[in-house]
Formats: C-alpha cells, sequence, structure tokens
C-alpha cells in the first residue's frame, strides 16, 4: 500500500484523534476513467475505483454504517457493479455492502480496538450526457480535514474537459487519452468532482 507506512507513523502523532470512540476517516486514493461504452458512441462509462483508510485508535470495537452517495440523473445512470472490500483483512475486520438505492449505498465497516484499515469500493456509472461526477464534499462530515487525498482521472482518446474539475493538475497525455492528477494533503474540498466535457 503507498500509503500504508506513512499513514500508521502519521496517526501517531498527538492531536489526530477525532472525539472518543468514533471512527476516523485518514486518506482516499481515487482512480476515475471516462470512456465510451463498446458499439455505443453516444454513451459513457464512468468507472469509479477507491481505496479509503480509515482508523479506531481507541479502546473498543466500532462497528458503523457509512453511506456512500452516488449522483445520478436523467443522463448519468445509478451505480452499477457495487463492490465492497478489505484491502488487507484481518481478524475481527470486516466490511459489508448492507443497502443500495438509486442515490447511493451503505455499507457497515466492523473495526476491533486500535486498527487501521483500508476499504476497496469500485462501481461504474453509464453517461448519456456531457458530465460526469463523485461526491467528494462528504469528506467534509468527518470533522477535519482529510489528512491526504490523491486523485487520477483518465479520459480516453477523443475526450477532452471543457475546464479542470481541480485547479493545477499534474497532466500527462498519451496516445490513449489523457491522466489528470491530483495529490492534497489536508484535503477540505469546496466542490464536488464534476467532469465537463467538450460537446
Amino acid at each position: 500500500m503507498r500509503f500504508r507506512g506513512w499513514l500508521l507513523a502519521f496517526l501517531l502523532l498527538p492531536g489526530l484523534l477525532c472525539a472518543q470512540g468514533q471512527l476516523a476517516f485518514e486518506a482516499e486514493v481515487l482512480d476515475f476513467e471516462l470512456s465510451r461504452l463498446d458499439g455505443q458512441a453516444d454513451t459513457l462509462v464512468w468507472n469509479v475505483r477507491g481505496s479509503y483508510y480509515f482508523s479506531n485508535l481507541h479502546d473498543a470495537a466500532i462497528s458503523r454504517e457509512i453511506w456512500f452517495p452516488v449522483p445520478s440523473s436523467d443522463s448519468i445512470g445509478v451505480a452499477e457493479k457495487v463492490e465492497v472490500a478489505l484491502l488487507e483483512p484481518a481478524d475481527s475486520m470486516s466490511v459489508e455492502l448492507t443497502c443500495q438505492t438509486d442515490d447511493g449505498f451503505t455499507f457497515r465497516l466492523d473495526l476491533p480496538q486500535r486498527s487501521f484499515v483500508g476499504v476497496h469500493i469500485k462501481y461504474d456509472q453509464k453517461i448519456s450526457g456531457k458530465e460526469a461526477r463523485y461526491v467528494l464534499l462528504t469528506a467534509n462530515a468527518w470533522g477535519r480535514p482529510l489528512p491526504s487525498c490523491e486523485i487520477t482521472l483518465f479520459l480516453e482518446g477523443g475526450l477532452e474537459l471543457r475546464d479542470y474539475p481541480l485547479p493545477d493538475p499534474v497532466i500527462v497525455p498519451s496516445s490513449l487519452g489523457d491522466t489528470y492528477h491530483w495529490q492534497i494533503t489536508g484535503f477540505r474540498p469546496e466542490t464536488d468532482l464534476i467532469v465537463n466535457l467538450v460537446e
């Protein structure tokens, strides 16, 4: 895990604990891909892949239901092929998808005392317009800036951004498409990730 060693050391620093008995959200690594659906030029696929890191540094186990919103509309389909799994399962840790609606899904995370875990989530959405979305603002509900956030966006060749969804990306062009990358510490998002394409 590229963040695991850094985060475990970082978590030991004083002042990082949130309110007593609460699960803490420590980092996220988000990978997005927007490409054309095979055989359908007017339909895109929005692939979302994320690794989310949580800690419980208290003396009691935690079981927490976490709501994961997924924006949908007439032009943005609901989440499909939703998968939730632990990156490195250990005793007394578990994660389970418990509910899915048109607006998102809920998963339950069980952590023993003094533990740290990564949760991998993936899903796809079909896009019939020129806009894809991902909810970033929920990170603010955890009560402090997110210590680390890494975001990568890949656009298939022939798709072009109307504007950057976040400022100052590192851009890596290739024959297959363009990759945009952001690495942010102390992340307190001011907007969701909105990918608008040129018409």
